[in-house]
Parts: C-alpha cells; structure tokens; sequence
C-alpha cells in the first residue's frame, strides 16, 4: 500500500508522458485534414453562405478553429470548435491553479495579427505551414496549419492545456524526491505494521491460550483508548457470556439429576421390595402407587423438558395460524372455572378481540401455565384477573393474582429453569422457563412483576398480525 501511494504520482506523470506524446500527433493530423479540406472546397468557390457552411461543419468534425484569410490580410471566415476544455481538460484545471487552464482562444489573441504571422505568409507565399508547438511554458499544446487556396489563406488551430506537462518537465527530480519519500514511507509501514500487527498476534495467543484452559482465567489485558483494546474488551465481554453459560448449563443439569434422583430413587426402592420376597395385598397396593406416581413424575419431566427444548428451538416446522387472543383466554379461564381445584377462586376476565398469528398450541400452554399459577397461589378465596388489550402496537394478556407475591430477591430468577415457589412439592419448575421460551418464539416477551402486598403479575407481549390483516379495536368487555 506504501509502494502504491508514494509511486502514483511518479507513475501518473510518465502515464501522461507517453499519452501526451499521441496527443500531439493526433492534433497535427486534425488540424492537417480540416486546413486541406477548406482550402480545396475555397480554391472551387469562394466565401459565402455556402462556404460558410462548409467551413463550419469541418471545424465541428476536427474540432478546430477555422479561419480564412483574404490578400489584404482580412479575416473573412471564423468558425472556432476547438474543444480544449473536454471533460479530461476540465478534470486537468485542477492541477493549473487559481489562473485556470490556458484556452487557445486567449494564447491567439494576445499574438499579432493574424495577417502578420509568418505561418499565413508562408501559406501566402505558396510554401504552406504545418506544425505543434508548446506555448505559455508548457501549459498549452497548439498545433496549426495554414494553407494556401488562390487568393485565400486557411489557418486551422487547435489547443490543448497540458495539466501534467509541467510536473513531466520536472519527472527526474520528482523520481529523486519519490526516492527518499519511498525510504521514509517504507519506515513507517514497518512502525505501523508492528504497532497493529504485534498487538493482535498477542491478542490471539491470549485468547487462544484462555480457550484452551480448563476453568475460569483471568480477563484479557486490554489497553484503554485504541482499537486493540475495545477488540480485548469485546473477547473479555464474550468470555465471561461463555462462562455464564456454562455455569447455567452445570446448574441446570445438578437441577435436572435433582429432579430425576427422587422418582428414580423411589422406583429402585419398589422394584426391590418387590424383589425381596412375597409380599402382601396391602403393601403390593402402596408399592404400586409409588411406581405410578414416580413414573408419572418422570414423565411429566420429560415431556416438559421436550417441550421446553422445541420451543427454545422456534418452534421450527409447527404450522402457525391467526387467532383471536381474547377468545383464547376466555376459553382457557372458563376452563379453569370448571376444574374442582380452583372452585373456590375468582376468575376476572377484561378482553378485547386481538387477532394474533402463531402455533395455537403453544401459545394455549404458555397462558394456561401462567392461569394455573395463579390459581394455584391465590387459594381459596382467591382471584384471577386476565386482561387482554393492544398496547405499544402489540397484543398485551397480563394475569394478575392476589396471592403472596415473589420476594425481591426471588423475582428475576422466576423464568429459570426449575425454579418454584410452590410449596406442595407438585409442578416440574419448568412452566414458567416453558412460557417465556414460548413467547420468545413468537417474537414476543414475558415479564415479572410483584409490587409488596399485591400478588403477582404477568405480562406478556406478542406481535399482532400484519401484512394485511388488520387488528380492529373495540371496547373492553366488563369483568365477569
């Protein structure tokens, strides 16, 4: 990259060296043909409408100035098409300064007459005059002919400012200065390349060296105020997630095998009672209930920890429909008002028809575990409210309680996995993780909240339905 920027300019100006040798050429040979061919159209008529006309084309064809001149020295014809300020020549005026790009018209006019000229006097003479000459130090490249036609004189001009002529001129010294500039470049690239280089081949081996170690290390040395030490600091960020993960999973598999110890426990200790030798009707009937009741435990477990892994998967692959979240939930607590465990609680309802898009299913499970919840902490005399509404663009069901509430300290640990606050040993503590996967699949979110004195609620928000299904607000139906 170094050799690259130092050498441009070197290269450019022997680029436009070599370029600029053709353009002369090609110039000579414009001006050539235009001047030939006006004087051989005025040696077979003379300046005119007609003439004119001809004239004009041939300067716009070569892109010259044309002009013809009579035996008094009178400018008879003037057709200018230079085009000298092209867009490469405008793209050129950056390198002229404040002055501008030269024109030909300008270099011409400050030059004696045209008549004086010793190229129209030779032309008038009958010897002709063809030539390119750099003019105004280099600046301005002029080439032009003048032709003789009987009593006229042809004079053809073209210009073209030369931007890098002046910078050719001076290639020799600039490859000296390009030289020394070179050294001093190379020495920096080495300055820099270690300065960037070293530090993120040390970056890699510490993160590497933390990769291969077996437990917890210590944070990555990172340098306040450059970009090595934000990248440090985002590898530190990432180690200690990594860490937090595996310290999740290592608790969550001690949860699991707790869980899985009591009902296997109890399963081994029936099938060597029963193994031990005859027993009788009464004990047989207690050996049986504790293998139903074990194995219905186990399979509770599993089944909800199958689920709880779908779901925290996406739900890939489950078909998904639009519903009305309202006539889910009435649905759902006019169920819980049937079962004989919550026939002593209150249920509430305040819905208005919400239309959301999901897999039925799963998203019945995840409020009927908030709703069982609810019960199941109010207790007799109890009550369960259920309100569902749009709010912030969103479908919002929250389901409150008037139960004892969630400590503080307990609160933000209520999604986690085979966590509970029942106090009758039933449930797998996997609902709640159940619920906030669930919804999280469906692009929504689940929340926690337990002001003291005033039982539990729980909130969550799922997307309403778009492209082009419209949710229709009516109002809230009173509690029932």
């Amino acid at each position: 990259m170094v050799l690259g920027v130092v050498l441009a300019p070197v290269i450019v100006v022997w680029g436009a060296g070599f370029y600029d040798r053709g353009e002369g050429a090609r110039m000579r040979g414009h001006v050539e043909a235009g001047a030939r061919r006006a004087a051989e159209i005025l040696a077979a008529s003379s300046p005119g409408s007609a003439f004119d006309g001809a004239a004009d084309a041939i300067a716009r064809e070569h892109g010259i100035r044309v002009r013809v001149v009579d035996a008094e020295g009178r400018v008879v014809v003037d057709r200018d098409h230079d085009l000298s300020l092209s867009l490469r020549d405008k793209i050129g005026d950056l390198f002229f300064g404040p002055d501008g790009a030269p024109t030909l018209r300008a270099w011409d006019d400050a030059l004696p007459p045209v008549a004086e000229r010793a190229a129209v006097k030779r032309a008038l003479a009958g010897s002709g005059s063809l030539g390119c000459d750099r003019e105004l130090g280099g600046r301005l490249l002029v080439c032009q002919a003048a032709v003789g036609a009987g009593a006229w004189t042809v004079l053809a001009q073209k210009g073209s400012p030369r931007a890098i002529r002046a910078f050719y001129d001076v290639r020799y010294p600039m490859l000296k200065l390009t030289l020394y500039v070179l050294v001093m470049g190379l020495g920096l690239a080495v300055w820099l390349g270690r300065r960037i280089v070293r530090p993120i081949e040390t970056l890699r081996e510490e993160v590497l060296s933390r990769a291969a170690a077996a437990g917890p290390s210590d944070p990555i040395p990172a340098r306040p105020g450059d970009e090595i030490g934000d990248l440090a600091e985002a590898f530190n960020a990432l180690l200690r997630a990594v860490s937090e993960r595996d310290r999740a999973n290592e608790a969550f598999a001690a949860d699991l095998v707790h869980e899985l110890k009591s009902p296997v426990a109890a399963l081994r200790a029936a099938a060597e009672a029963m193994g031990a030798g005859p027993i009788d009707e009464a004990r047989a009937k207690r050996l049986a209930r504790v293998i139903e009741s074990s194995s219905q435990r186990l399979d509770a477990l599993v089944t909800r920890f199958l689920e709880l892994a779908r779901a925290e998967a996406g739900l890939a692959g489950e078909e998904r429909a639009v519903f009305d979240a309202a006539a889910l939930v009435r649905g759902l607590v006019e169920a819980m008002r049937d079962d004989e465990r919550h026939a002593k609680v209150r249920f509430e309802v305040d819905a208005a028809p919400v239309e959301i898009e999901g897999v039925l299913p799963r998203i019945e499970a995840a409020i009927r575990n908030l709703l069982d919840n609810a019960a199941s902490f109010s207790g007799d005399g109890g009550w369960v409210r259920a309100i569902v509404k749009i709010d912030g663009g969103a479908c919002v069901i929250e389901v409150s309680d008037s139960g004892p509430g969630i400590p503080a300290d307990r609160l933000p640990r209520v999604f986690d996995r085979f966590f509970t606050e029942r106090s009758t040993g039933q449930g797998t503590g996997l609902g709640l993780a159940l619920t906030r996967a669930i919804v999280e699949a469906h692009g929504g979110a689940v929340a926690a909240a337990s002001p003291p004195g005033s039982g539990a609620t729980f909130t969550l928000r799922l997307p309403l339905v778009s492209h082009g299904v419209h949710t229709r607000l009516t109002p809230a139906s009173p509690p029932m």
